[in-house]
């Protein structure tokens, strides 16, 4: 049956290790050639969709009423994945929307996803697999019912119907007594000309559990069986430190308290409520033995661009000439650390069923890692973990790891009852896995004709997505490709170089919306802009002398349309002083974004009335949806390029609540148009593109407005 045919990274990096372990030992001066085929590899397309399971049955399943329950792998954590795939289903099955209900798999029921959810993969990912799978069930249905009418039949609405009147529903054929058979060659696929639900912007699949509150989130998770008990464990008061002695006298008096559970350097408690395991933990005196404490000069003594351990992504012709002629230009961007800072903090439910299986709800994106890491915290073999992700109360990166899924199932085998575990803000703060800083050096020169003779790209950059994977893949690769997302510059450039270099930081970082694209197009869109002044041109026009090929003509497109969407040739000459206008761009796991952004200084504040962006995301599945994850990037975008940043004083990151780490609010938001262009491409990566323009736009607004040329983020006048 249909599997997903992209080779995946983690597995391409393991084998890259693997195979080329020896080569790199007794030839070491192929390593350059190898790591730049990595990364150009790594950089291209997006990341695996999963293996799609071959049976049907196991996804969709019909009711009485024949309604259409769709069992999917791919999480939902606010990004409307359920609703776009249950609309590729129902468009093969011939479901009427109305009719569509969507439902989370976990790891031990339902399909099984090899993957998870992250990298804007969930649609367009299985945009193909998951339709093929409805396409031959619908292939085997049909049959079925053909076969029990013995007529012709043609299938509309979920019913099936022959000549002579006679009816079926899909229900009904699902039911009938035989041997299902899955075709030996895949059923035809519907054209895009014969849609009905594909591209239409249908009703969020969620919306009513969202509007009346229906438990769809972990936080809300209680046992359908039995009480709910409430856990807590002890945390270290800074980054780094290590259990030494502990003291459970007290706790132990404390009313309501069911168990206090140590092991090694973990301590944790069951109680009747959350506050009581709370006021317990807080209550045991731990002896920690205290690291080298963090400071934030630290962290950027780490970052250094021009490290002899830096790696080079990529070279095209020779521009170290070019770069030392007195045309050539050279400036430093830098992003900060910055939390992931979701909505809903870390919480897990853990139950011990009767058949001996442990029962997880926890909201995680990679459901297999959490089911191996809750295997191994109590012992048991990975088929009696069933890991069942609840809705994410937002997701970005931060729920690669679900910490508390493993503290929960801890506490849940030891006190052998239903234990949920709600981090508070504080910990979440504390323990997250940051977005992590970074610095870029850049250098380039302008020929006679006005266009970019040589560009070079020198970034550094704690991990993002090899702190996950084995050592030997960064050991090999050399770079981490989270981290130079987005690096590779989409102008057409005859000598250009491209340089990332690991900091190995004291502190966790991973992966944060959008992974390494807003802080490399940052820096990448702002020195063009820096590029384009000093040549005296037009910022859209010396974009549009750059580009070439097809993907050139895709970001032309998308340029020359946001260009007329925000009046920029007219409204650029005609701003009053203190106002500006700024333009970027990217290409993005095959999505083409084009932002313009407007501003206004007044007395050094920073204000954004109006943001214009467009969106080349092949075929659009949900406009409606997409539009949405748009306009978040934008929101999101803009509150980075203006707030956020975390810091370290002695071993403690600067924010402890949401009042420490300042967002972006309603009022500070702005007017946003968006508008998707049509194409015949399939569907690309939605949920993380639009972020990567935005701060750099704002930069060059800024540029043009006052004169001044901000580096560093948050941007400050």
């Amino acid at each position: 049956m249909t599997k997903n045919w992209k080779l995946s990274r983690r597995k391409f990096l393991i084998g890259f290790g693997t195979v080329t372990g020896g080569i790199a030992v007794g030839i070491p001066f192929l390593l350059p050639y190898l790591r730049r085929q990595a990364f150009q590899f790594l950089s291209q397309g997006g990341p695996p969709s999963g293996n799609i399971d071959g049976d049907p049955q196991l996804w969709f399943e019909f009711t009485n009423q024949n309604l259409l329950h769709i069992n999917v792998t791919k999480v939902e954590m606010g990004q409307g994945a359920h609703t776009a795939l249950g609309q590729l289903a129902a468009e093969e099955l011939e479901v009427p929307w109305e009719n569509v209900r969507v439902f989370q798999a976990g790891t031990l029921l339902g399909p099984t996803d090899s993957f998870g959810t992250g990298g804007s993969s969930s649609v367009s990912g299985l945009f193909i697999p998951l339709r093929q799978l409805a396409a031959n069930y619908r292939f085997m249905l049909t049959e079925a019912a053909q076969e029990h009418l013995n007529s012709t039949v043609i299938l509309k609405n979920g019913v099936f119907a022959d000549t002579n009147g006679n009816e079926l529903t899909l229900n009904e054929a699902s039911l009938l007594e035989r041997e299902w058979i899955a075709p030996e060659t895949d059923a035809t696929l519907k054209s895009k000309k014969t849609f009905k639900i594909i591209g239409k912007s249908v009703p969020r699949l969620d919306i009513e559990s969202k509007l009346t509150a229906k438990p769809m989130y972990s936080y809300d998770m209680k046992s359908s069986k039995n009480r709910t008990y409430y856990g807590a464990v002890a945390r270290p008061p800074v980054v780094g430190a290590e259990m030494q002695d502990v003291d459970t006298n007290q706790a132990k008096n404390l009313e309501s308290i069911i168990s206090i559970v140590l092991q090694d350097n973990f301590v944790g408690v069951v109680a009747e409520d959350r506050e009581t395991a709370l006021d317990a933990i807080r209550a045991i005196k731990i002896n920690w033995k205290l690291p080298k404490l963090i400071e934030n000069d630290d962290i950027d003594l780490l970052l250094d661009p021009d490290s002899n351990k830096a790696v080079e992504l990529k070279r095209v012709g020779d521009s170290s000439s070019s770069l030392q002629n007195s045309n050539a230009i050279s400036a430093e961007y830098s992003t900060p650390l910055a939390a992931t800072v979701p909505l809903e903090p870390q919480s897990s439910l853990a139950e011990l069923g009767d058949d001996g299986i442990m029962y997880v709800r926890t909201p995680t994106q990679f459901p297999n890692q959490t089911t191996a890491a809750v295997a191994e915290a109590i012992g048991f073999d990975e088929n009696k973990v069933d890991v069942t992700p609840t809705y994410l109360g937002g997701g970005f990166g931060r729920r690669q790891i679900a910490e508390s899924a493993r503290e929960a199932a801890i506490l849940a085998i030891e006190s052998g009852l239903p234990v949920h575990i709600g981090w508070t803000r504080s910990d979440e703060f504390l323990f997250d896995r940051f977005r992590p800083p970074t610095k870029h050096k850049l250098r380039g020169s302008i020929n006679s004709n006005g266009t970019i003779e040589a560009y070079e790209h020198r970034q550094s950059s704690g991990d993002v997505l090899f702190s996950q994977l084995p050592a030997i893949a960064g050991s090999i690769a050399g770079s981490d490709f989270g981290a130079t997302r987005g690096i590779d510059i989409i102008y057409n450039i005859p000598n250009l170089k491209l340089y990332a270099h690991r900091a190995k930081l004291p502190i966790e970082t991973s992966a944060w919306r959008g992974l390494g694209l807003l802080a490399n197009t940052f820096a990448n869109e702002s020195f063009v802009d820096e590029l384009a002044f000093h040549a005296n041109q037009d910022p859209l026009q010396f974009r549009l002398d750059h580009l070439s090929g097809e993907t050139g003509t895709l970001v032309r497109n998308a340029l020359l349309h946001v260009a007329k969407m925000s009046n920029w040739n007219e409204l650029q000459q005609s701003t009053k002083e203190g106002s500006g206008m700024g333009i970027a761009c990217c290409v993005d796991y095959g999505t083409i974004v084009a932002q313009v952004v407007q501003v206004e200084i007044n007395r050094d504040t920073i204000s954004v009335p109006k943001v214009w962006s467009v969106m080349d995301s092949g075929l659009v599945v949900n406009p409606n949806g997409a539009k949405n994850q748009v306009e978040g990037n934008i929101i999101w975008g803009l509150g980075s390029a203006l707030k956020e940043e975390i810091t370290f004083n002695k071993g403690i990151p600067s924010a402890k609540n949401f009042g420490d780490y300042q967002l972006l609010t309603i009022d500070e938001s702005p007017e946003i148009f968006v508008e998707l262009l049509p194409s015949d491409r399939p569907p690309q990566g939605v949920g993380e593109p639009a972020i990567g323009p935005i701060p750099a736009a704002l930069a060059n607004a800024i540029f043009a407005a006052t004169g001044k040329r901000i580096r560093k983020l948050p941007l400050t006048i």
